[in-house]
């Protein structure tokens, strides 16, 4: 796990506010068991700064939770309302097979059966039906009618030949 804290990019929640007397409140982005609890690290970020906070003590509240982070004053609490709180990438579950978090498709390579490149993904649009992976110059439905195969190792995937998959001028 990275101590460069430029690293910690997979948001988990938010400082609301604080509690007591240097408690914070926070916001959670996620459902992971022990994600707040005490000795989790997270990486605070506000307004461009971000500092390293360890969890010491933690109780769940009005569907937020109250951390004690160790912060020596009410100010100190208080600086931090707003800030975003990161984990680093390592920290997350691991996925059982055949699963994966969207953000690991960022940067994978999209080619048709055909062998034409389609681009990087660069974007993923979560819709009610289903996700659709977004390339410079296509908008691909991530589903078995135009997804042919994932090579994670590679970093590539493969779509069948559409007609009217690529964008205009694509």
């Amino acid at each position: 796990m990275s101590e460069d804290l430029s690293s910690w990019d997979v948001l988990v929640g938010r400082v609301k506010g604080h509690w007591d007397k240097a408690s914070l409140r926070i916001v959670p982005f996620s459902d992971v068991p022990n994600r707040f609890a005490a000795g989790a690290k997270l990486c605070a970020e506000i307004e461009g700064k971000r500092t390293l906070l360890e969890v010491k003590a933690s109780r769940a509240k009005d569907g937020g939770w109250i951390c004690d982070c160790g912060l020596p004053s009410t100010e100190a609490a208080q600086s931090l309302t707003g800030a975003q709180l990161f984990i680093h990438k390592s920290m997350r579950p691991q996925t059982q097979e055949g699963e994966f978090y969207l953000d690991e498709l960022f940067g994978m390579r999209v080619v048709s059966k055909s062998g034409q490149e389609l681009g990087e993904i660069e974007e993923v649009l979560e819709t009610p039906a289903h996700d659709i992976y977004v390339t410079p110059r296509a908008m691909i439905p991530a589903v078995p009618d135009f997804i042919v195969s994932t090579d994670w190792e590679k970093r590539v995937v493969t779509v069948r030949d559409v007609e009217g998959l690529l964008s205009e001028g694509g």
